[in-house]
């Protein structure tokens, strides 16, 4: 074979690697003043004892369609996560460091809805399909947290505001 053609098959078998979209990680997707009504998803079980969970958490306000985040423009994608310290000002909520920086999809244990008028409803599949659980609103209390049914304990992939 002569170079040219040597040159022209490698070529052919070699594959460019893809553009890889940049990555951002959001906790927080919830733009009540200072998180105080939002939708927590708890990376832990409530307490036994005190009926909250004290675990890092992701605080939301609208419907996600697929909690492992989204692309808005093809070159970034923002991942959604857990993290502590969300909503400080209230007692034990979003406080705990147990499950920081993991991914919310597929990891969530229990929820509380803050919101006042809004209800909430977690879906075991992506585009709000599949088994379902719904929270009441509270208008600002995080308690009680209720935990996940055991089907959708860590299969959680969408969550829809109503």
């Amino acid at each position: 074979m002569s170079f040219a053609v040597l040159l022209a098959l490698s070529a052919a078998f070699f594959v460019a690697p893809n553009a890889q979209a940049a990555t951002t990680y959001s906790a927080d997707e919830c733009t009540s003043a200072n998180n105080s009504y939002c939708f927590a998803l708890y990376y832990d079980s409530r307490g036994e004892q005190t009926n909250y969970s004290t675990s890092s958490c992701f605080v939301t306000n609208r419907s996600i369609q697929d909690h492992s985040g989204y692309s808005p423009n093809g070159a970034l994608f923002a991942r959604f996560v857990f993290s502590h310290a969300l909503m400080s000002n209230l007692y034990n909520t979003c406080r705990g460091g147990s499950g920081a920086d993991l991914t919310l999809k597929n990891a969530s244990a229990s929820a509380s809805n803050g919101e006042c008028s809004a209800f909430y409803r977690v879906y075991y599949n992506s585009s709000y399909g599949g088994l379902s659980q719904s929270f009441a609103p509270t208008c600002g209390d995080y308690w009680p947290a209720e935990n996940l049914f055991p089907t959708l304990k860590n299969q959680n992939a969408s969550n829809a505001r109503y």
